[in-house]
């Protein structure tokens, strides 16, 4: 929490949001890939009403966020603005890559 947003970086004192996602899980001993682009296509997909955390939140097309309940999110989410806690999107595709 509180770390700064740096494009491309992947921890663990800066992050960009795929390298919070990366850099979380590596910490559990779990290899996902590097970007939100490959992020995506792992594990499978959640529906909304069955979001755990670690569930991997994606709200548009080259960002994802990390559920940490099925209200809220950890993410990383653009220069300027720290690692935080947000809201669950409204709108988003969820994956669970342990599933």
């Amino acid at each position: 929490m509180g770390c700064p947003y740096v494009w491309g970086a992947k921890g663990p004192n800066q992050f960009d949001c795929s390298g919070l996602v990366h850099w979380s899980y590596a910490q559990a001993g779990i290899t996902l890939g590097p970007d939100t682009y490959t992020q995506i296509h792992q594990g499978a997909k959640v529906a909304h009403g069955n979001v755990e955390a670690g569930d991997l939140i994606f709200p548009e097309a080259g960002h994802v966020m990390l559920a940490i309940s099925p209200t809220q999110c950890v993410e990383a989410q653009q220069s300027g603005v720290p690692v935080r806690i947000s809201p669950m999107p409204a709108s988003y595709v969820a994956r669970r890559p342990m599933a």
